[in-house]
């Protein structure tokens, strides 16, 4: 009949205003961006915005948990025989990969955490992806027993300069992705070489 709504699950409902959550703060910075925008997008009331997140922080913050949720995903764990070389040029190119891809969402993960990222909850956040990635990492060294603290310590270092890199390639276009590539791999390999059971 002409007119009638269909009724979604509230699960496939609310994912699909996170989505179109997602899209606006990717397209505009979150002081500019409108919870009436994120409705258009969605196709919904503003009200059931309203229902399903609350205020327009509480939905941002909905926003950059799922993005940041996947993150650690990027990092292969399922490859126990391959050597160390082998798994860290696997990884790499995942890692890359996942930044030229994403570059728009990730890079307002990194945004936020330049402006809004100063907030407690953004910041923790952002803290247990990295942590989550760094754990995935260590798994991969460690061959089934606990990573060392010098293992983790060197992982969450690589991270921070992992992300750095990127963005020299991505955002100031002072380095190519091969020279990132490069850079990351001996970087990775020097730190954790001695430190690595595989």
């Amino acid at each position: 009949m002409a007119g009638t709504r269909t009724r979604l699950d509230p699960g496939v409902r609310r994912e699909q205003i996170l989505e179109a959550a997602r899209e606006v703060f990717v397209a505009d910075d979150y002081a500019h961006a409108s919870m009436e925008a994120v409705a258009a997008r969605a196709g919904v009331t503003t009200g059931l915005v309203n229902h399903y997140f609350g205020t327009k922080r509480e939905l941002y913050l909905a926003v950059i948990a799922d993005l940041a949720s996947g993150l650690p995903e990027m990092v292969e764990t399922d490859v126990p025989d391959l050597p160390l070389e082998e798994l860290i040029a696997l990884n790499m190119g995942r890692f890359l990969d996942q930044f030229e891809d994403n570059y728009e969402v990730i890079s307002m993960l990194m945004k936020t955490e330049g402006g809004l990222g100063r907030d407690p909850e953004i910041a923790q956040i952002m803290a247990e992806a990295r942590e989550g990635i760094v754990r995935r990492m260590a798994f991969n060294h460690a061959a089934g027993e606990d990573p060392s603290p010098e293992l983790l310590l060197a992982l969450r270092v690589f991270q921070g300069a992992a992300e750095a890199a990127a963005a020299e390639w991505l955002r100031n276009g002072r380095a190519t992705r091969e020279d990132v590539e490069r850079l990351l791999t001996r970087t990775l390999l020097a730190m954790v070489g001695d430190l690595s059971q595989r």
